[in-house]
């Protein structure tokens, strides 16, 4: 089956998208099911809660809408705990219960597992927030689909905003966690300065330090010492979870947040500011899957906010892995409605067709790759008395800063 291109608007009101029948017609018919993998309990269960709640704000709304070709969406939800052998495990149940569409998994080395069965499974994949490269470059597989930014363009985003908006500071360090991630991620933010000042601020950039440290570290004296003794005006953070927050605690206690000028994050999304308010650095940079406060913001996204309100009791910095939870359900079904069908092949071909808008905006999958193009979100924040509050954010056109599709090649750094 060959589908031309066309833009699908898959929200609660738009008919555009999903064929939107009565609502006693979608709850006469059978139900579409859509398996959902992600961590609801173990240490990532903040990642899976909150990805559950977009997953299932989309439901209801498509659901509230008379449902997708008439027949209401079921989701089928499963724990993988965080385990890898886990996330298997449930994708193969799913798929010995009928269910051939998954959203999931929700961290990387959860879709390394899976993606090597989801063929054998005649599974569709499609992760929200996953952003390693090579889900999409050495281990593609054409059965799987990436909707979130992945690490290359969160990196080159970060580094094009640095240009445009601190011209002067010239002079760059980074703290990152010593795995694979965060060499290339400084390697792709580097790398990224260098194109980028020249190109907007005409002057060069200098790269002084970047400073590894292993996971669990406790007392990062030594690290913030030695990134104090640099010149680094700006500074890098590829570091995750408590230990991100550890080290840029004791960075406020011991000098470093103040003597920088600019510090952006490529891996905390919210959490740094919120974590740290008064007490964070100077001015911060976040990458984000999305933007609760997008100034630019659609329909859809202003439908999702006011929903996820009502579900959060109104928590004033809603999770940015909502978002694109919530965009994994409207474009499948986007990809159901331009297919006509809910088979593998038939929603295969129909994803790498279709343009959805999601509450991030308009998107679309490449079609050599299954890569989301679409805009990039970032927000920057300053610390107040009481806490912080947001600068100004800034949405960055994927197709600009996206690498070239190499589908079972590795991506060359």
């Amino acid at each position: 089956m060959k589908l031309s291109r066309r833009t699908v608007i898959a929200t609660a009101t738009a008919t555009t998208g999903v064929a939107l029948l009565g609502r006693h017609g979608a709850r006469a018919a059978e139900p579409i099911r859509i398996g959902v993998l992600m961590p609801l309990s173990g240490n990532a269960e903040l990642v899976g809660n909150r990805q559950k709640i977009g997953v299932e704000i989309a439901r209801d709304q498509i659901n509230a809408a008379g449902g997708i070709l008439g027949r209401p969406l079921e989701l089928v939800i499963r724990d993988d705990k965080g385990d890898p052998n886990q996330a298997v495990a449930n994708a193969r149940e799913l798929s010995s219960s009928g269910v051939n569409l998954v959203i999931g998994a929700a961290l990387s080395a959860q879709n390394i597992a899976v993606i090597q069965v989801i063929q054998s499974l005649n599974l569709v994949q499609m992760t929200a927030s996953a952003p390693l490269d090579g889900l999409t470059h050495e281990i593609f597989n054409r059965n799987f689909f990436r909707l979130s930014d992945n690490n290359y363009m969160r990196c080159r985003s970060l580094a094009r905003v640095m240009a445009e908006r601190f011209p002067d500071v010239t002079t760059w360090g980074g703290f990152i966690s010593d795995i694979s991630v965060g060499h290339d991620s400084w390697k792709q933010f580097s790398s990224a300065l260098r194109e980028f000042y020249p190109k907007y601020a005409k002057k060069d950039v200098v790269l002084t330090d970047v400073i590894a440290s292993k996971f669990g570290t406790t007392d990062y004296k030594t690290q913030i010492f030695r990134m104090m003794r640099t010149p680094a005006q700006g500074v890098f953070n590829l570091t995750y979870g408590a230990d991100m927050i550890t080290l840029w605690k004791q960075a406020k206690t011991l000098g470093l947040s103040d003597k920088i000028k600019v510090v952006c994050d490529g891996s905390g999304e919210l959490d740094l500011p919120v974590v740290l308010g008064k007490d964070g650095p100077t001015e911060l940079w976040s990458n984000l899957h999305w933007y609760f406060g997008n100034p630019n913001a659609n329909k859809v996204h202003q439908d999702l906010v006011a929903e996820v309100k009502v579900r959060t009791k109104n928590d004033p910095y809603p999770s940015s892995l909502i978002g694109p939870a919530h965009g994994a359900v409207l474009c499948y079904a986007a990809a159901i409605q331009a297919a006509n069908s809910t088979e593998t092949n038939a929603v295969i071909q129909a994803l790498e067709t279709v343009e959805v808008e999601t509450a991030k905006g308009k998107i679309r999958f490449r079609k050599e790759d299954h890569q989301q193009i679409g805009p990039v979100n970032l927000a920057g924040s300053v610390p107040t008395a009481d806490g912080f509050t947001f600068k100004a954010s800034v949405e960055v056109p994927g197709a600009e800063i996206v690498e070239p599709p190499t589908p079972g090649v590795a991506l060359k750094l």
